[in-house]
C-alpha cells in the first residue's frame, strides 16, 4: 500500500519550483503577472482584467482546482504573491481570480455574473451517473451557454457514455465566449 505524501506549504513550494524548472517565466501567466500593481488578485481582475488573449497566446496558466487546499497554498503568500498556481478561490477573497460553480442550472445568473465581472470560471457539465444514463442534457446545455471558460466533463466528444451522452462545444473545442464575445470574434468552423 502506498501512503500519499502529506500536503504542506513545503510540498507546494516544491511544486512551484518544479513547474518553474520546466517553464520559463516567458511561457507562463502567474498570479503576480495578473495582479500587477494591485493589492489583490481579485482587485486586479475586477478592475483591469486578465491579460489579453494576444499577450497570453502560447502561455500556460496553472490552476489548483482543490478549494480545500487553497488556504495551505496561500499561507505566507498573500494574494498568491510569488506563487505559480491560481487557486480555486471563493469570490471576495484576496486570491480570487479563478473559481468554480459546478451547478450552472440552479442559478444561471451566478455564473453569468462572475464571468462578466472577470473571473475565470470552471463548471461541471455532467448531470451525475443517473442523468448520464438517462441522457439528460439540461445541465450540459446550461453549462455550455453559461460563459464558463472551463467546462469539465467525463464524456468529451470522442469518449461518449454508453447512453450516448457526450459534451461537445458548438464549433469544436474552442469558441468565442457566448457571454463576453468581443466584437470581431468569430467561432472556428467545424
Amino acid at each position: 500500500m502506498v501512503t500519499p505524501e502529506p500536503l504542506t506549504t513545503e510540498t507546494f513550494d516544491r511544486l512551484d519550483s518544479e513547474v518553474r524548472s520546466v517553464f520559463p517565466p516567458s511561457e507562463t501567466i502567474v498570479p503576480d503577472n495578473v495582479r500587477g500593481a494591485h493589492k489583490t488578485l481579485e482587485e486586479a481582475i475586477l478592475t483591469a482584467g486578465w491579460p489579453t488573449l494576444d499577450s497570453a497566446r502560447g502561455k500556460v496558466v496553472f490552476l489548483l482546482d482543490q478549494r480545500r487546499v487553497g488556504p495551505l497554498y496561500t499561507q505566507g503568500h498573500p494574494a498568491l504573491e510569488g506563487r505559480v498556481f491560481f487557486t480555486n478561490a471563493q469570490p471576495g477573497t484576496p486570491d480570487a481570480a479563478f473559481t468554480e460553480v459546478n451547478d450552472s442550472v440552479s442559478d444561471p445568473n451566478l455564473v453569468l455574473g462572475l464571468v462578466r465581472k472577470g473571473y475565470l470560471v470552471r463548471t461541471m457539465t455532467d448531470p451525475g451517473p443517473e442523468g448520464v444514463r438517462a441522457g439528460e442534457t439540461k445541465r450540459r446545455d446550461a453549462s455550455i451557454a453559461s460563459g464558463s471558460q472551463i467546462l469539465s466533463t467525463d464524456y468529451p466528444l470522442h469518449e461518449p457514455a454508453a447512453s450516448g451522452f457526450v459534451v461537445e462545444v458548438p464549433g469544436g473545442t474552442v469558441r468565442c465566449n457566448p457571454v463576453l464575445k468581443p466584437a470581431g470574434c468569430s467561432d472556428p468552423r467545424p
